[in-house]
C-alpha cells in the first residue's frame, strides 16, 4: 500500500508570499510615489492588486521551489521538493531508525547507514514524528529481513 503526503506548508508559502510582497511594495514607493497624494480609494486599490499579485506569484514560487511530496511503501520512499529532482532510497537501505530535533525546532526522522544519513522532515510534512518514526522503523526492519543478513 501506498501512502502520500504532500500537505501545505504555510509558513513557506507566507514567505514566497512576501518575498513578491515587499518588492512590488518598494517599487510602488520608489517610482509611484504619487500614489501617496492620491486620493485614498486609488491607493486602496493598488494595496489589493499588491496583494492579488503577490499571492498568485507566491504560490507559483511555494509550488516550484518549497514544496515537499513524501510517497513510500514496504520497498522504499520518494522525496520530492518542488520541481528539484525526486530523491529516492529503498529501505533497506539503512540501518538505524532516529528521531532528531533540528535547530529550528522541527523533528526530522533520521535514516543512517555506514554513509551518510538522510532525514525525512517529519514536521513539515504533518506527520506525527513519534508515530511516524515507529512506522519507518517497522518498515526498515522489515525490508532487512527480507534482504537478509
Amino acid at each position: 500500500m501506498s501512502h502520500i503526503y504532500s500537505p501545505i506548508q504555510f509558513y513557506s508559502l507566507l514567505k514566497s508570499c512576501m518575498i513578491f510582497f515587499v518588492v512590488q511594495a518598494v517599487v510602488v514607493v520608489l517610482f509611484f510615489s504619487s500614489i501617496w497624494y492620491s486620493p485614498p480609494l486609488y491607493r486602496i486599490v493598488m494595496f489589493l492588486i499588491n496583494i492579488a499579485i503577490s499571492v498568485f506569484l507566491g504560490w507559483r514560487l511555494y509550488k516550484q521551489r518549497y514544496h515537499l511530496i513524501l510517497s513510500y511503501d514496504n520497498k522504499g520512499f520518494t522525496l520530492k521538493q518542488g520541481h528539484k529532482e525526486e530523491i529516492n532510497h529503498e529501505w533497506s537501505e539503512f540501518s538505524r531508525v532516529s528521531l532528531i530535533r533540528t535547530e529550528h525546532g522541527d523533528f526530522s526522522i533520521r535514516l543512517s547507514t555506514n554513509g551518510d544519513p538522510f532525514d525525512l522532515p517529519a514536521s513539515k510534512l504533518k506527520l506525527d514524528p513519534f508515530g511516524f518514526r515507529w512506522e519507518v522503523t517497522e518498515l526498515v526492519e522489515a525490508s532487512r529481513k527480507k534482504k537478509g543478513p
